[in-house]
Parts: C-alpha cells; sequence; structure tokens
C-alpha cells in the first residue's frame, strides 16, 4: 500500500481519497497511470474495512447460502419450482419468442445486439 497506509476507518479513507484525487488527477497534474493506481487500492482499502468493520455481513451470506441449501424450506422449494418452471419456459422458446418479437420491433441497435446476445444464451441452454 503506497497510498492509504495506517488507514483504519471508512471516513479516513474518503477524505484521504478526495485530497488525494485532488492531486493526482490528470487535470490537476498527475498521470493517469498514478491515478488509477491510487483508486485500485483504495477500493481494496474498502473493501477491507468494510470486512473488518462488518465481518457478521461477509460470514452471514456464505452462512446463509449453506444452510438455505442444506435445510428443507418453503423459500427453498419454491427456488426449485421457479428453476423448473425457467428450464420449461425456455425448452418451449416461450423467453425466446419473446425476445424475438423485441428485436424487430426495436429502433436501438444496442438493443437488438443485447437482446440477440440473450437470445444466443438461452437457445444453449
Amino acid at each position: 500500500m503506497k497510498y492509504f497506509q495506517g488507514i483504519t476507518n471508512v471516513e479516513q479513507a474518503k477524505l484521504l481519497y478526495r485530497h488525494l484525487a485532488k492531486q493526482l488527477h490528470s487535470d490537476a497534474g498527475g498521470t493517469v497511470l498514478e491515478f488509477q493506481k491510487m483508486q485500485d487500492e483504495y477500493r481494496i482499502t474498502l473493501s477491507r474495512l468494510q470486512e473488518c468493520h462488518n465481518p457478521v455481513s461477509s460470514h452471514f451470506s456464505k452462512a446463509t447460502l449453506n444452510d438455505f441449501f442444506q435445510s428443507e424450506s418453503p423459500e427453498k422449494e419454491l427456488l426449485i419450482n421457479l428453476g423448473k418452471l425457467a428450464k420449461v419456459l425456455i425448452k418451449k422458446q416461450v423467453p425466446q419468442n419473446y425476445l424475438r418479437r423485441k428485436i424487430t420491433t426495436t429502433n436501438s441497435l444496442i438493443k437488438k445486439d443485447v437482446l440477440n446476445e440473450i437470445l444466443d444464451i438461452l437457445n444453449e441452454l
């Protein structure tokens, strides 16, 4: 760590980031590479601080998923059934037909490209 050594909380990190951004930004005479390095370090620092200050949430999500898939619950049964329904709909080409109609009615080339990509993915399933 070059920029964010000794930072112990998110507020300190944010204040230092603002200060460094003013110095390192290319509009202020800095270089794009240095600014990007500082931003990457900032993201890593924030992630580390959030994990340290909120260890329950990062552990909670993993534990919850493990518990969920290992237990029998109404929610699990619902998700399993939704998964089965999705497979049937994809097999019967329901979402693909909808996407084909959307592709023909949209004027945006970007939307057409995105919809075509999604259509290709669904066709591969």
